[in-house]
């Protein structure tokens, strides 16, 4: 049972997603007192989290990513030693898939930077493509670009792995307790105000609220780009027209891809990256539906044997150049944000949580360099994109 809420605490996190539990764990490992953690829900069951497909890959076409998912598989890798939770991990590999010369020169861009980290990936024609797996429709492909060491781990060990750890290292989680304002005073942060109009007093607010966390920065009286986008997830039932083990498979110019979940299969929906599309609407929709199945047979002919179940939303924390926001505002002493991943936050969860704790212990991140990710490079117009979304992009 939690004990009661603190008038005052020394570092409050708001969300108790993967960000926000890792996060609270690596504070509490690196020796931070009085960590608070306050969550609208419940712990990873709701956000981006609760409907992570678990991928962990380093196929991906900056460096920046490249790194925080080598640093975050080393964790992985040793989570059983660590938070004593065995995890499930399902070596797929990704398939990248494209119809344009666009995505055929993003996949041999992103093969060269691999190639220059000491890490492999293949570039493949579209008859390599059908040799190999055989149910694929090749025929109006470019290329591909498959890296066999990337695939996918079980989601919820990993919130409740961080959560437990935490809380063994003396973090308090209280769910069910949302916070609705960020209190400011002299350009540094006093504390926060719950939906119960408590007040809690605290030198340090971290921003880890996923798809909310432009509501929440914004209550604090700074700008954060970040919203949500939802994602249509739909899964079949049994299928075993298929092989067992599956490529991870995402087409790169529609934003579809499909895995394996036991003996069925997930397929993703339409995600357009448009204005309609950014709301927190879990309604699924019918012609969501439609364009799933139609994707999919087109893709792979023998899914036309393959039922829908049942489909849902899921929401990504969307930033708008589909990086990781990480970092602290020079106009607001004591506010940290570590949001926006734009698909990829799972397997970024174990960096992310260290490096925000090493921001806030040490003064800097000594894990990876974390400037590209800071939250001015917005209105410094300094970006840096990411094309290897599981979404269209614009």
């Amino acid at each position: 049972m939690n004990r009661p809420l603190p008038e005052k605490t020394d570092i409050i996190v708001v969300g108790a997603g993967l960000m926000g539990t890792s996060i609270a764990y690596h504070l509490a490992r690196m020796g931070a007192d009085r960590v608070l953690v306050l969550e609208q829900g419940f712990v990873g069951a709701q956000g981006a989290t609760a409907k992570s497909l678990g991928g962990i890959r380093t196929q991906f076409a900056t460096e920046i990513n490249v790194r925080f998912s080598l640093a975050s598989k080393t964790v992985f890798e040793n989570f059983e030693a660590e938070f004593g939770i065995k995890l499930h991990y399902t070596p797929s590999g990704y398939l990248y898939l494209t119809g344009s010369d666009r995505g055929r020169r993003i996949f041999e861009s992103t093969a060269a930077l691999l190639d220059r980290m000491g890490l492999f990936a293949e570039i493949l024609d579209p008859e390599e493509i059908a040799r190999r797996w055989p149910f694929l429709e090749t025929g109006n492909l470019t290329g591909a670009c498959w890296t066999p060491q990337d695939g996918y781990y079980s989601i919820n060990e990993v919130a409740q792995g961080f959560a437990q750890g935490a809380r063994r290292l003396g973090v308090q989680i209280h769910e069910e307790t949302k916070v609705t304002e960020v209190l400011t005073r002299n350009r540094r942060v006093t504390g926060v105000r719950t939906h119960t109009g408590r007040i809690i007093q605290s030198d340090w607010v971290v921003n880890a609220a996923g798809p909310w966390s432009g509501l929440v920065a914004a209550s604090a009286g700074v700008d954060l780009p970040v919203g949500p986008l939802r994602r249509h997830l739909f899964m079949t039932g049994p299928f075993d027209r298929l092989p067992p083990l599956l490529p991870f498979i995402l087409y790169f110019d529609s934003g579809w891809y499909m895995r394996r979940e036991g003996p069925a299969l997930l397929l993703a929906g339409p995600s357009d990256n448009t204005d309609s599309q950014r709301t927190f609407s879990e309604k699924v929709d019918f012609d969501a539906q439609e364009w799933t199945a139609e994707q999919s047979i087109q893709r792979i002919p023998v899914l036309e044997n393959a039922g829908i179940l049942r489909g849902w939303i899921g929401h990504y924390a969307l930033s708008p150049d589909r990086h990781a926001v990480i970092g602290a505002y020079p106009e607001l002493s004591g506010f940290v944000v570590c949001t926006g991943f734009s698909g990829h936050g799972f397997q970024h969860s174990p960096a992310a949580g260290r490096v925000t704790a090493e921001l806030i212990v040490s003064g800097r991140s000594e894990t990876l360099d974390i400037h590209p990710l800071r939250p001015t490079r917005f209105r410094e117009k300094d970006l840096i994109e990411e094309p290897l979304t599981s979404f269209k992009n614009r």
